[in-house]
């Protein structure tokens, strides 16, 4: 597994984070968190700039690919 990255911009709440990837994909990708280092699942998916993300529950920050 590799060490995923910031999502930028910074996306400093969820709702918002959920509003811009509105889309579920359940094959995501598991990457580790580069602040913590948890797994975070990369499940969500932009319909504007074809990217994935996911959420670190315990850094609060969105995490890409």
């Amino acid at each position: 597994m590799k060490i995923g990255t910031w999502l930028a911009p910074r996306y400093t709440e969820r709702g918002v984070f959920e509003k811009d990837f509105p889309t579920i994909d359940m094959n995501g990708l598991d990457v580790y968190c580069p602040g913590c280092k948890a797994i975070v699942r990369l499940g969500r998916k932009s319909p504007h700039t074809n990217k994935i993300g996911g959420w670190c529950v315990k850094c609060n920050r969105a995490v890409a690919a």
